[in-house]
Formats: structure tokens, sequence, C-alpha cells
């Protein structure tokens, strides 16, 4: 490798471009072999950058013992798990913590049509779902967990185990994301 210094202290270095006989190509900072053919340049070596200044200490108040240590920010709150507004084809609204469309067959007569001679014909209908914004999942959660409690305190003996792991599980959920 030939190294030089060139203007203003900047170091040259030469780079061999080699083609061997299968036409592969190769750089590399020695002299190509024999019976390659062989293409020279000279570039100037890369540098890395000064480093970085380091940031200046942020400003002390005067007032403030240096004893105090400043609290860290607030933790943000987890967003709400996906809250889904479902929509049945007769209007009737549901919430779902799923994607759920409910498809269904549902009989042409209830939807109004003639069902005909055979009268056992149906129509497959799914509910029309659509995700709730954060705000509008904390307030079917706080809902949910207001039901939960209420249902808790009235369980029978068989359900109680139950309604008490749902009533902590929403609490979870509303403690993390919707305070």
């Amino acid at each position: 490798m030939l190294a030089c210094v060139g203007p203003a202290g900047a170091q040259q270095i030469t780079v061999y471009r080699c083609t061997d006989a299968q036409g592969r190509v190769t750089l590399q900072d020695a002299p190509c072999a024999a019976g390659q053919a062989q293409e020279q340049r000279s570039m100037v070596r890369p540098q890395d950058p000064p480093p970085r200044p380091a940031p200046p200490a942020p400003p002390r108040d005067q007032d403030s013992p240096e004893s105090v240590i400043e609290a860290p920010p607030p933790a943000l709150p987890l967003p709400p798990p996906p809250m889904y507004l479902c929509t049945a084809y007769d209007g009737e609204t549901r919430y779902s913590e799923n994607y759920d469309p409910n498809p269904r067959c549902v009989p042409l007569a209830v939807l109004g049509y003639d069902a005909g001679p055979w009268g056992a014909t149906c129509r497959w209908v799914e509910d029309s779902c659509v995700l709730l914004d954060d705000a509008g999942s904390c307030q079917v959660f706080k809902d949910k967990l207001r039901q939960a409690r209420s249902d808790a305190l009235h369980a029978f003996s068989d359900t109680a185990a139950y309604r008490k792991s749902e009533v902590r599980r929403l609490t979870q959920i509303v403690d993390a994301s919707c305070r």
C-alpha cells in the first residue's frame, strides 16, 4: 500500500481493482496477482469527525439545596387494550375485546324476505365492528369494571371466584391505562 501525505495533511491511499479470468472483481490495498487485470486509484483516506463537545450542564437554581433530587417525569400510561363496538343487522350494539363480527345464519323471514316453500333458508350476516379510540375504550372498561364489581357482590358461590378474577383483571386495565 502506498501512503503519502497530500495537501493540508490528508493521507492518500492506493486502491487496486483486480479482475480475474472468470470476471470476478476484488478491491484490495496490494497490487493484483499475475494474470489479473489491474486498475489503480488514489484516494484520500477517510477520517472520523472530531468528537462532539459535551452538552453544557443545566443551570443550577441558587435557592434550592443541592441535596434535593428532581423527581423523574411521570410515566405515560399504557394505551388500553383494544375495544370494539359491534352493531348487528337489527341495530343492536355490543362491546367486544376481540374483533368478533359474530357470523351467523339468520332465517330469511327474520330479515323480512319471503322464505318461499322451503321456509328454512337463511342468509349469512355479520356484525359491523369498529375499533374504539383510547378514550372510548377507557370509558367502556370503566363501565365494565363497575358492572363486574356489582356482579361479584351478588355472585353465587359457583361463580364467585370468576367474578372476583374479572374485577381484578378490569381493575388492572383501568389503573394502568385509564387514569
